[in-house]
């Protein structure tokens, strides 16, 4: 079964930071092949969902279950309903993820 993927207005904002900055600080290559992968890697969650796990820091915070997966520093948060999955933050993994996910009303 294939999943259809879907960003949130701040999971879109997330990969244009993450490549501006990256870009800004003179790698312009760099900031494109990142960009790329944390982009590949989140389409290829329209093949399987639930390899992600719950990240520990908001596990049973919520009625949102949300799920994450890990690129080189950064950790896709996303969430499964039925046959959608939405993208709701690509995260530096430095980051305080419970409150990068409160600030966006998940939590």
């Amino acid at each position: 079964m294939s999943f259809a993927v879907e960003f949130t207005p701040g999971a879109r904002q997330d990969l244009l930071k993450i490549y501006n900055y990256i870009r800004n600080v003179g790698a312009p290559e760099a900031a494109k092949r990142l960009y790329e992968q944390l982009s590949k890697a989140c389409a290829s969650l329209s093949n399987n969902p639930e390899r992600g796990y719950i990240p520990i820091e908001i596990e049973g915070l919520s009625e949102v279950a949300c799920r994450q997966i890990v690129i080189r520093n950064y950790r896709i948060i996303y969430q499964l309903i039925e046959n959608v999955v939405i993208i709701h933050g690509i995260i530096d993994g430095r980051r305080n993820v419970r409150e990068v996910m409160r600030q966006r009303v998940l939590i």
